[in-house]
């Protein structure tokens, strides 16, 4: 295994995921750039600039990668109806980031991929079986799926055309700091943390209580990133997966116990469409990184609560 490289590129450094990787390789790299919409700074960074202006980053060294975990921060509320935004913007995102690697003769790429990638109705999202694109992905989240699945795709046209190598990480459903603060657009594990936390009263669930998914935490995720960036020459797609489920319900009342607060759960009787089960793989990740040990539910929600205890003020 060889050190991590002289220089990183952060598409997406100022997101969610992208923060976490930053905390992770904050003085850890020689030159740590990121890439954002807005070319805010991005505190830990060296240097930031926008997404449309990335002639302003200087030459880089021989050894420096590219990591891409920037996306569309879509709206849970207006899911359905963002999905053509989605897939165009995320589509643009993905080229602009291999046209970069193929400009700066960038040969290793890491990014952020999604479970959403699979076939509708899969009973089981196995990384160890390619994903038929004959087949489609759930319906009420194609554009995104979709993007994510040219993510993978555009990693295996740029191995042929320029030698990059990618390592391509499908996320389940990711939780932890840097998230946002408003619960009202966040996705489902971080809308019950803020809630647990702020509201009086029951809490309650909105959509399938039964509903199963795999809650991966970001401090986990960000480990793995960094930690696949010393590992140069390989070219491979997994799951970033606990490799167990849990039901939303049973998510809640966890989150309760990190909280500390024992309130009842109430579920809504907005019931909105969905999947009901993602359960996915996790022995590739394991077999490729043997000595990351991903964290219990339960410590992921105490580091995740203890954070937003301090950015709520509560």
């Amino acid at each position: 295994m060889t050190e991590l490289p002289e220089a990183v590129v952060l598409f997406g450094a100022s997101g969610f995921i992208g923060r976490n990787i930053v905390d992770g390789l904050h003085d850890r790299v020689g030159l740590l750039i990121a890439v954002t919409a807005s070319g805010q700074a991005v505190p830990g960074c060296h240097l930031t600039v926008a997404a449309d202006r990335l002639s302003d980053i200087p030459s880089l060294p021989n050894d420096s990668i590219a990591i891409n975990v920037a996306a569309v921060r879509y709206d849970p509320r207006q899911f359905a109806q963002q999905q053509s935004v989605i897939l165009q913007r995320n589509l643009a995102i993905v080229t602009s980031v291999y046209a970069f690697c193929a400009e700066r003769r960038i040969s290793e790429v890491r990014q952020a991929s999604s479970s959403a990638v699979y076939a509708a109705g899969a009973d089981l999202l196995d990384d160890s079986v390619p994903v038929d694109l004959n087949v489609s992905p759930n319906a009420g989240e194609l554009g995104y799926a979709w993007s994510r699945r040219f993510a993978e795709i555009a990693g295996e046209v740029h191995r042929r055309l320029c030698g990059v190598h990618t390592q391509s990480f499908r996320l389940t459903n990711p939780f932890g700091p840097h998230d946002t603060l408003d619960h009202r657009s966040a996705h489902v594990a971080t809308s019950l943390i803020i809630r647990a936390l702020k509201d009086p009263g029951p809490l309650r669930l909105f959509g399938n209580p039964n509903a199963q998914r795999d809650f991966v935490y970001s401090g986990d995720i960000s480990r793995i990133f960094i930690d696949s960036c010393r590992r140069r020459g390989s070219h491979q797609t997994m799951n970033l997966a606990s490799g167990e489920t849990i039901s939303i319900r049973r998510f809640a009342e966890q989150v309760l116990v990190a909280v500390g607060r024992d309130r009842p759960i109430e579920v809504s009787d907005e019931i909105a469409p969905g999947v009901n089960v993602r359960r996915a793989t996790g022995q590739r990740l394991r077999e490729s990184f043997p000595d990351v040990n991903l964290r219990s539910l339960a410590e992921g929600l105490r580091e995740t609560v203890a954070w937003y205890r301090h950015a709520l003020d509560c």
